[in-house]
């Protein structure tokens, strides 16, 4: 019996001693617990608190981190990166088509680097491809702005552009944008200023052109203002009318230049204005255009200016042969 009751004992004892180890080590498991809350707890306040975002786990990021990271320093677009997409690159947008003059100007595209203007593809056409003079540097001011130098037979010529942003909205005649009807005023701007003791832009000869009603309304410039508004600066201008190749070159040699009144073609649909300003190779000859700065970098074959003129134009022309 004293056995039975001393193997009870013994018994009871062991239950008591594993029942308060195993509640001993559930409460260490319980405080562990608690503990690796409270930590986790914590470095979640200190985020939301603003600190830096802890690295995204293997399974993605949060919500909240994609939405950060759409504020951060990366450069990258967030738009993209939801969608699956490379990510986006800063792309500079294209130079603008359209025309910064009213209908039937010129489409002025400029060419990076040297300010430059670009012909639409074709336009050219017909022109020799050899012997093309060397591009002529355009030192602009300013976007939109044209300052360069041609060598002519008389000397250098101060090149003018009736696009140019100095006075392309100026008003020629008070109604008419210098950038679409000022060929006329523009190319003898450029003579006036360049060989006479007059200091001159193309608003300065616009006005003068309309002052003494060579302006026409809604069409440009009167024949007869070339030949007298040449004179009526110092320069000699007469009617040229030795339409051939020869002829041609052998005036510009002699120490002239000859102001064309061109009509359809590479130059103009209607009419137009340019300066022919020496001969360069063979037989082509360089050109000085109000409008298109590319055609002043450009040989042209004699011929092809002949072919193109106004024909029937009044004033002595479509050609006049001036010189200082």
């Amino acid at each position: 019996m004293k056995q039975k009751l001393l193997f009870q004992s013994v018994f009871l004892a062991v239950l008591l001693c594993i029942f308060f180890s195993q509640t001993t080590l559930a409460s260490d498991m319980v405080k562990a617990a608690k503990e690796v809350v409270q930590d986790v707890g914590s470095q979640v306040a200190v985020n939301e608190a603003g600190q830096t975002d802890l690295a995204p786990s293997d399974t993605g990021s949060s919500e909240k981190e994609i939405a950060g990271a759409g504020s951060g320093q990366t450069g990258m677009d967030m738009a993209g990166v939801a969608q699956g997409l490379p990510d986006a690159v800063s792309v500079a947008s294209e130079p603008p088509s359209a025309e910064s003059a009213p209908a039937g100007a010129q489409i002025m595209m400029p060419v990076p680097e040297t300010g430059a203007v670009l012909n639409p593809p074709g336009e050219l056409s017909g022109i020799s491809a050899f012997a093309t003079p060397e591009p002529l540097a355009n030192n602009a001011a300013g976007a939109g702005e044209y300052t360069l130098s041609l060598t002519s037979s008389i000397g250098t010529l101060t090149y003018y552009n009736q696009s140019d942003a100095r006075w392309a909205n100026y008003l020629y005649g008070g109604s008419d944008p210098l950038a679409a009807y000022g060929c006329g005023p523009t190319a003898l701007a450029m003579l006036v200023n360049s060989f006479t003791e007059h200091t001159c832009q193309p608003p300065d000869i616009a006005a003068w052109a309309a002052d003494n009603h060579y302006w026409s309304a809604g069409y440009g410039t009167k024949h007869e203002f070339v030949p007298d508004c040449a004179n009526a600066f110092g320069m000699k201008a007469a009617s040229f009318q030795n339409y051939t190749v020869e002829g041609l070159l052998a005036e510009l040699k002699s120490g002239h230049v000859i102001v064309a009144l061109m009509g359809p073609g590479h130059f103009s649909d209607s009419g137009h204005f340019i300066i022919i300003t020496d001969d360069w190779s063979g037989n082509q000859v360089r050109v000085a255009d109000p409008a298109r700065l590319e055609r002043t970098q450009t040989a042209w074959d004699a011929q092809i200016i002949l072919d193109e003129m106004l024909v029937g134009a009044s004033g002595g022309g479509p050609l006049w042969s001036i010189a200082p």
